[in-house]
C-alpha cells in the first residue's frame, strides 16, 4: 500500500512543481490553479518535501537502498510521460539545403 502512496504522492509533487516552474507560471496565475503561484517558493518547498515523504514511505516499505532506487524508477518514467503530455510539442518546418 505504501508503494501505491509514493506513487500518488510523487504525481502531485512533479504536477505542482510543473505549475509553479518559470514557463508556465504565467498561465498557472490564469487558471483555477492560481493560488499554487501566491508563493512559489513555499510551493517548490512543499512539493521537495512530499517527494521526501515518498522516499520515506518507500524506503519504510523495501529498505534504504532499494526504497532509494524505487524512487528514482518510479520518478524517471512518470515524469517523462508528465512532461510528454503536459508540454504542447510543435513540429516545426525546416528547409533542408542541398
Amino acid at each position: 500500500m505504501n508503494i501505491l502512496w509514493s506513487l500518488l504522492i510523487i504525481l502531485c509533487a512533479v504536477f505542482g512543481l510543473y505549475k509553479v516552474s518559470e514557463k508556465q507560471i504565467k498561465k498557472t496565475q490564469q487558471s483555477k490553479w492560481s493560488f499554487l503561484t501566491i508563493k512559489p517558493r513555499t510551493t517548490r518547498f512543499m512539493c521537495l518535501f512530499i517527494l521526501l515523504i515518498s522516499i520515506f514511505l518507500l524506503m519504510k516499505q523495501q529498505g534504504f537502498s532499494i526504497g532509494f532506487i524505487s524512487f528514482w524508477i518510479f520518478l524517471t518514467p512518470l515524469l517523462w510521460l508528465f512532461i510528454f503530455c503536459v508540454n504542447e510539442l510543435k513540429i516545426k518546418n525546416k528547409e533542408y539545403s542541398k
